[in-house]
């Protein structure tokens, strides 16, 4: 045996030494591929699936119980019927998402009977929606107030629940995002050893393969990472190999389908559902905004509140969808006669408020007029009728020692004053909300 051994040539032993050499690179890159596929790309593909069927699901849920308790307020409120067919089709829309979201959960049984108890709270609040619209009751019956806050009580105990779903989801997800990081350690491990056995006759092709391989998991791995800590606008760039090409495209658009998701909550949390506009909570966030260029720079601002004219009779003569379509006009008109980078709020029944940058007490009291203008020459269409209204409006400037309470006391003041005297005008208010000036 030795003797024929010696009768090898060198290229004998040189392919001898190759094979030997390129057996670990082997062995290891299978087993790098196998441990990368098994312990990286899988359950990233697992959470792109959890996503499309647990987590889009759940907060959508969330929004829709929100809008089904929206129309319930609204009829309860006019007792008007145009608000059921939305709020029956919600109805039956939140049932098949239920449905839906419990098989996806099949698998996960402690955070599906988080959703259980939430999908309890649902039918508990859908009866008691039922009652609210299906037997009439004068609106001071204390029974029907009552029904009123245990449907509230049961749609917000459902959201939460709901939320917890979304939690414990993103929890396993995080879970499955260590597994992959741990996996993937083991993989460099592997490539690693493979890499020092075969130093002397592979290096430039391990060298090679492994930067490839590092360069294209580390962007994986990074990206989940930001992913986790909340960053929606990253997107992984990776080409090869194609296999995590494929993954990385797919995580991308699972974060865009979340920042879509989050973004529609947020638009909801921050607009009016009828006019369209920005809500209260919209209008804080703009006037800290203009506040803090105030401080910055000196900015001069203003701040009108407008509110509609004996809204409260139109109501009543000609029914609270007429006036539904006259803060929808009105908003629309107002929208449409501010400077482009003003911004318009609806915060209660009839009342606006007008932000205006870089605009001092004049050019305020300008706009507003130009506003009130526009209101009261405004034909609005309503069950072939014309109606026409005016508006009382208040301005204020807003200073570098303004405060939020102070500048909304104040304009509310001025806006007091002008439906005192005699309404559709404009009364241009000091600090303390006093007239100083009227039209």
């Amino acid at each position: 045996m030795i003797g024929l051994l010696k009768t090898k040539s060198l290229r004998y032993w040189v392919g001898l030494g190759m094979l030997v050499a390129l057996l670990p690179v082997v062995v290891s890159a299978t087993g790098g591929y196998l441990l990368l596929n098994w312990g990286v790309i899988a359950p990233f593909h697992d959470v792109s699936s959890r996503q499309r069927q647990q987590v889009i699901p759940a907060q959508k849920l969330r929004v829709m119980l929100w809008e089904a308790l929206s129309s319930i307020d609204e009829f309860v409120e006019d007792h008007d019927p145009i608000h059921l067919p939305p709020y029956r089709n919600l109805r039956t829309q939140i049932e098949t998402t239920f449905a839906e979201l419990s098989g996806a959960l099949k698998d996960e049984p402690a955070v599906q009977a988080i959703l259980d108890s939430a999908r309890t709270d649902w039918t508990a609040a859908e009866r008691h929606a039922t009652t609210l619209i299906s037997v009439a009751r004068p609106a001071d019956d204390a029974e029907k107030d009552a029904i009123f806050h245990r449907f509230h009580g049961g749609i917000t105990a459902a959201s939460d629940k709901l939320a917890a779903v979304h939690t414990r989801i993103a929890a396993r997800i995080d879970e499955d995002h260590d597994i992959a990081v741990r996996f993937y350690e083991r993989s460099l491990w592997l490539a690693g050893i493979a890499g020092a056995l075969s130093m002397l006759t592979v290096a430039l092709g391990v060298l090679i393969i492994g930067r490839v391989l590092s360069n294209s998991v580390d962007r994986l791995v990074d990206g989940a990472i930001r992913f986790a800590e909340g960053d929606r606008r990253h997107r992984i760039q990776i080409q090869l190999p194609p296999e995590l090409h494929r993954v990385a495209e797919e995580f991308n658009h699972m974060i865009g389908r979340i920042h879509e998701s989050e973004a529609a909550l947020d638009e909801l949390a921050h607009k009016d559902s009828l006019t369209g506009l920005g809500n209260r909570r919209a209008f804080e966030e703009a006037f800290a905004e203009v506040q803090a260029g105030i401080q910055r720079h000196g900015e001069a601002a203003a701040l009108l509140a407008l509110d509609i004219d004996h809204f409260k009779r139109t109501n009543d003569t000609f029914g609270h969808a007429a006036g539904d379509e006259v803060l929808r006009v009105i908003a629309k008109a107002m929208t449409n006669n501010v400077r482009p980078f003003d911004k318009v709020f609806r915060v209660g029944g009839e009342e606006f408020l007008v932000l205006l940058p870089h605009a001092g007490v004049v050019k305020g009291q300008e706009i507003a007029e130009r506003l009130r203008e526009v209101i009261a020459s405004l034909p609005i269409s309503f069950n072939d009728k014309i109606l026409r209204v005016s508006a009382s409006i208040g301005v204020v400037e807003i200073t570098q020692s303004s405060g939020h309470a102070q500048v909304v006391q104040a304009v509310d003041g001025a806006l007091y004053r002008a439906k005192e005297s005699g309404r559709n005008r404009v009364v241009v208010g000091d600090g303390r909300g006093r007239a100083v000036d009227a039209t």
